[in-house]
Parts: C-alpha cells; structure tokens; sequence
C-alpha cells in the first residue's frame, strides 16, 4: 500500500515537472520574436544612395524592432512589372538591379517588414543608374565572317546573364529574322560563332540582347562574309613524340584518336607516370602531339571523352586542358613552348558537367554531352602544323588521362 503511495506520488510529480514543461514553451512562443501581431516596425532611415550600372546601392540604417526580419526595396522595371529585391537584417543595405539609364531618376521605395509580415511606412529615394550591364555589352559586340559562320566578339567583364540572338536578313522577304541563340553568364569566353553558315556572299546580320529583366536591345547590324570551313581529313593525321610528351599505356595509343570512333580504345597516359615540365608550365604535365602533315590555319577542334556513364566526366577524362601549336618544329623538339613559335590555340580550356553532380554520378544529360563530344574554338588563327595538347586535370583529380578521338576543322586546302 505505502509502496503504490510512493509510485503515485512519483508519478505526480512527473506529471506536473513535464506540464511545467510545456506550459513554459507555451510562453516562451508568445513572447519576443516569435510574437504574432498586427504592429508595424519603424522605417529605414538615413538612406544613402550610391548609383551603379542599371541600378544602385541603397545605405540605411536599421530599425531596432525585436522582431524585424528583412528591409525591401520595391522599384518598376522598364516592362512595366515591379520589382521587390529583399534584404536581411545583418547588411545595412540592399542592391537595385535590372534598371537601364534614364534621362530622368528612378524612385525606389523601401520598407521595413516583421515576422508577422508587417511594413512599415516606406521611405522614398530617387536613384539614377549608370549605363546597364546590358547596353556596356551592346556596345563591345563587333560581327565578322568566320570558318563557317558569324563570329561575335564581346566583353562581359560586368558577368551579365544575357541572351544573345542571332538574326539574318532574308532574301526573299528582306526581314531580319531570327535564327538562334547563344547564352552568357561569365567572361570565360570573349567571343562565339554562330553556326553552320556556307560560304557565301557578304549577307547582312545582326545581334540582339535580352537580360534576366526582360530588358531588350535595338538589333547591331553587320555585313559580314562566312568563310569556307572543312573538318580535317583524318588521313592528314600522324602519330609524333616530342621531349615532353607522354608514352602512350595499355595499348591505347596516338593512332586511336583519328580512327573515326569513340569506341573501344583511345589514347590514355600512365596513372602512375609524374609528367613533364615543359616551359611556359613550372609543374609536371601530361601532353601529347599530333603532326597534321603541314599547316593549316584552324578554326575549332571536337574531343570525345571516354563513353559510358561510368566513364563520362570520370575517371581520366580531361576536366581542365589547354592546346598549342606550331608550324615549324623548334630545334629543342618540343621542350619548351616559350619564345620558339609555340602558339595557344586554345586556353584555359575545360569541360563543364551539365548535371553538376560530383564524378561518379551521371545525369542522362551527363551521358548525351560526353557522347556529343567538347567543340573548342581556336582563338589564334596563325597557321600551325603541329598541335600539342596539355592535360592540367583529368576528373579523378589526377595527372594521369585519356581521350576516345580528337578531330579538327579549318581552312580548306
């Protein structure tokens, strides 16, 4: 009997420890910032504007409600459309975007906004952007004739994610008419070719911008004459070794990468082999050269990694790379490419995985951009004969790697 006093006793107590428990979370969500009310916070104050290309850069200082959670900043767009760009409590200002220079200011508003979603009275300020990212790439565009089609050469050092279309006057309607588009992010690349185009007679073309914004360009026109362009023959191809370059390992050699297929064996470097120095790099590297017979003045070439889902962005395929070459073998064969006539046909070269999921793991997507093979575009047009490819990286993070077919497209003979 005592003992089943004692237990119920303990059991009470229990009981009412966990109801002050909870009683207690109970209050504690009713209080401070986690509060439910219909309370507006204070406004921004002390705004300070400091304009910028298509927007501005808005100071403030913050109100010291308890509760607050962002300050927005609210401002029409050249569309039509309001834009809200938000900011939280740990900067002191907020970033307009989108804009284009006006003759006139822009007016943006801002307000303070708690958790409960409240506002606060706004605070109005007038903005004047500088010219936008959008019209500062306009005007770097330049058109010409390339191998086989229009080549665009542009800046983007503002990194504007812009697309840029493609439109060519047509000869029966006299209309400009769109034809394609290419998509920019970063300044990785300064310049695009818009392909395939025959050769021709000069035709008229020109280019047209649109960014995130929706805001648009007038269309920049050129004349422009597309040059014949022809893929390599593969029978020009021919297996060399300079001072440099790596022996070829487990039977996959040189002559694989001109056989026509991105089946069965490639060409593939040793895995445990340390690489060569070869100026203008002060760290080891695996290379290989290809003789094309004589020179030719390149436009691109296409590499085909090692096919499969297990294999593609994988493994020894190359992930970061670049490609010389030289009309004219140098009397040190191939030992140093500094100050001899060794040219960088393509630089900072590297394959970018579609999906962006680590190696080992394949997207279809993955899959179909390893089988379509990696266009590079030649950024010298000297005449070269020999062409030397230089592995930095290959996706298994090593030196050592391995390619299924190398092809290359130029002037024709």
């Amino acid at each position: 009997m005592i003992k089943n006093l004692k237990k119920m006793k303990n059991l009470s107590y229990i009981i009412l420890c966990v109801g002050l428990v909870f009683s207690s979370c109970a209050e504690e969500d009713t209080r401070g910032i986690n509060r439910s009310d219909s309370e507006a916070p204070s406004p921004i104050s002390n705004p300070v504007v400091t304009n910028r290309p298509g927007g501005a850069k808005i100071e403030y200082k913050i109100p010291k409600d308890d509760d607050l959670l962002y300050v927005q900043a609210q401002y029409e767009l050249a569309s039509g459309e309001i834009e809200v760009r938000k900011s939280s409590i740990f900067k002191n200002y907020v970033i307009v975007e989108g804009l284009r220079e006006a003759e006139t200011s822009k007016e943006v508003k801002l307000q303070a906004v708690d958790r409960s979603g409240n506002m606060s009275e706004p605070v109005t300020v007038d903005i004047s952007p500088e010219t936008a990212p959008i019209d500062i790439l306009f005007e770097t565009i330049e058109l010409l004739g390339d191998f086989g089609g229009v080549r665009m050469n542009y800046d983007n050092s503002n990194l504007l994610n812009a697309e840029i279309q493609l439109h060519v006057r047509d000869s029966v309607s006299g209309l400009m008419t769109y034809n394609q588009s290419v998509f920019i992010s970063n300044d990785q690349f300064d310049f695009h070719v818009f392909r395939p185009f025959e050769s021709t007679d000069s035709m008229e073309v020109g280019v047209q911008i649109i960014d995130r914004w929706d805001n648009v360009t007038e269309l920049k026109t050129a004349m422009v004459k597309p040059l014949k362009e022809e893929q390599i023959p593969l029978s020009s191809y021919a297996d060399i070794v300079l001072e440099g370059d790596q022996i070829a390992a487990f039977t996959w050699e040189l002559f694989y990468l001109y056989d026509a297929s991105v089946g069965g064996k490639g060409y593939h470097t040793g895995q445990s082999e340390p690489g060569h120095i070869v100026p203008p790099y002060v760290e080891p590297y695996h290379m290989f050269t290809l003789d094309l017979k004589k020179p030719r003045v390149l436009s691109r070439f296409k590499f085909w990694q090692r096919q499969g889902s297990r294999w593609a962005y994988n493994h020894g395929n190359p992930k970061s790379f670049e490609i010389w070459g030289v009309d004219e073998l140098p009397a040190d064969n191939g030992a140093s490419m500094e100050n001899n006539g060794w040219v960088l046909l393509v630089p900072d070269g590297k394959t970018i995985k579609p999906s962006g999921l680590p190696p080992g793991t394949n997207s279809a997507e993955d899959v179909a951009a390893a089988a379509a093979g990696h266009e590079l575009a030649v950024v010298d047009r000297t005449p070269v004969r020999y062409v030397r490819f230089v592995c930095f990286e290959s996706w298994s993070g090593g030196k050592f790697f391995h390619l299924m077919e190398l092809n290359a497209w130029g002037g024709s003979d």
